[in-house]
């Protein structure tokens, strides 16, 4: 193989790698995966409004307490962040991170782990639905 031909293969090896780059750059941001948030599956899983949850974290104070991206205002420090909350496989204790325990721990803490520093804030099953929903969006 000449240098020509070396030059040439590299050159298309070059336009090779930055097709597949631009394809990878405009790809996944669609599939979700590059996404802050994934409204889609928190109303799927939980058959809440992602969107209200966003605004009802913020009315119950949740911000005072966590750092839950996506959300004004959301920068507590003294309770557990609450960002890549999708990924997490447990929470509080060991409880299997489902939406159903979720909205158990929202509507009543104390029942499910006596002692809690998280107050119980008479937050409606609606409320802890949409809550929950918008949780479950964070990727």
């Amino acid at each position: 193989m000449n240098t020509a031909d070396l030059v040439s293969n590299l050159c298309k090896m070059k336009k090779l790698a930055t097709f597949i780059l631009l394809t990878l750059i405009l790809a996944l941001p669609a599939c979700g995966w590059l996404r802050d948030l994934n409204f889609e599956r928190g109303a799927r899983l939980t058959g809440g409004d992602p969107e209200a949850g966003r605004k009802k974290l913020g009315q119950h104070s949740c911000v005072s307490c966590h750092v839950i991206p996506g959300v004004p205002m959301a920068t507590g420090t003294s309770a557990p962040s609450l960002e890549h909350w999708y990924w997490r496989r447990t929470f509080v204790d060991n409880y299997p991170n489902t939406p159903a325990n979720m909205e158990e721990w929202l509507e009543k803490p104390s029942h499910r782990k006596p002692g809690t520093n998280m107050p119980d804030l008479s937050i409606s099953p609606q409320d802890s639905r949409d809550m929950t929903a918008y949780l479950f969006s964070i990727n």
